[in-house]
């Protein structure tokens, strides 16, 4: 287990701090014994060219076993970077501090307004129950637990508009503020963070979203949340996610080795549409449609079809109709799956669509798209 902090054979906490020249620190290490905070084990400092100056044990050990994650050199040094912007902000901050009651020991535990927040910056991949327990385990003893990717590679930092892939070991980091979904990341090369804002779902892993970047020296604490983006940048995405809706289309009618026993296909000859001709209110994201593995277009379409077969709309179909539907069409049934058609039809709803033949406005689909996705409430 690589550390930043130590005890003395005074018994006094001491920590490596980035100001510390290479001399300075190997005075340090032919004078001084360090010891594990934890196991009070002797430490070894170690001052090499490749990672920056850190403790570790002589040997392994239980410490270093329960423990250990293999840091990498990023990790250290996003460790001290952070611990500077946290001192530049005179907010109480404490480096890798073991929590007894939780056996569980933080990258840097800060304080501010009696609150306290764990911070862990992620440079390995974590499993998904493993993510959860340690959030659940900071939220049992009141800590706000506080989770920041390390930037995983340049597609996260192309600043504008752009299309990105997160996967599912990524996803686990997106927060949400109101409506805003967001990816905070951090750059220990550049010493700058990357906003993956304002996300919209395409389909699996794909999401369109705005990349912002802010240095070190002026983040604040809690981190500053980013920016809602505007109708007319929204308007822009939307024409970007309906040609990739239609580059679906196209790869579906031309790929699918089921003919007419495709469901999808058959769907759109029983309802006399022309497939690269559909409606621009079918294939659209709706919240909570970002974890579905199917294209938006394919279960919206399905569903209209669903209302054809059954003589229902939008609005005569019944909220405890969705798990039949999802089950005629072999599509997953579980919540979010509900959920995600059940904000679909309330938007059908709201733009008094009946059939999947019905003329909108589409400044007006735009319109109500922006406010359920994008605006604040």
């Amino acid at each position: 287990m690589t550390l930043l902090v130590a005890i003395t054979k005074e018994q006094k906490l001491f920590q490596l701090q980035r100001e510390m020249s290479h001399d300075d620190l190997r005075q340090l290490k032919e004078t001084n014994p360090f010891f594990c905070p934890q196991c009070k084990e002797p430490l070894l400092l170690k001052i090499g060219t490749i990672k920056i100056p850190h403790f570790a044990h002589l040997k392994n050990n239980a410490c270093d076993s329960f423990f250990s994650e293999g840091e990498s050199a990023a990790h250290l040094l996003g460790k001290q970077q952070l611990y500077s912007l946290f001192t530049r902000l005179q907010l109480p901050t404490v480096v890798e501090p073991y929590l007894p009651q939780i056996q569980q020991r933080p990258d840097l535990l800060v304080t501010k307004d009696d609150e306290q927040y764990a911070i862990e910056f992620q440079c390995s991949k974590i499993a998904g129950p493993l993510f959860q327990n340690r959030t659940n385990g900071y939220q049992v003893v009141n800590i706000n637990p506080v989770w920041l990717l390390h930037t995983p590679n340049a597609h996260f930092k192309t600043v504008g508009i752009t299309k990105i892939s997160i996967n599912h070991t990524n996803a686990q980091f997106i927060q949400t503020y109101k409506k805003q979904h967001y990816l905070i990341t951090y750059d220990v090369q550049r010493e700058m963070f990357y906003y993956v804002s304002n996300l919209i779902p395409i389909q699996g892993l794909q999401y369109f979203g705005v990349i912002q970047e802010l240095p070190l020296t002026q983040q604040n604490f809690p981190f500053f949340i980013p920016k809602v983006m505007s109708k007319q940048t929204f308007q822009m995405i939307f024409t970007k996610v309906l040609m990739i809706r239609n580059t679906t289309l196209r790869s579906r009618l031309f790929l699918s080795k089921k003919g007419v026993n495709d469901s999808f296909l058959r769907a759109i000859y029983e309802m006399q549409c022309t497939i690269f001709k559909l409606p621009h209110f079918i294939g659209i994201p709706v919240e909570c449609s970002a974890p579905l593995p199917v294209p938006n277009v394919e279960w919206q379409l399905l569903l209209f079809y669903f209302l054809q077969c059954h003589e229902l709309t939008p609005q005569s179909m019944h909220l405890k109709s969705i798990p039949y539907f999802l089950k005629w069409a072999k599509l997953d049934e579980g919540k979010q799956m509900v959920q995600a058609v059940d904000n679909y039809l309330e938007l059908l709803k709201k733009l008094a669509i009946e059939n999947v033949h019905s003329d909108i406005l589409e400044e007006q689909l735009i319109h109500l798209l922006y406010d359920q996705l994008v605006a604040f409430g």
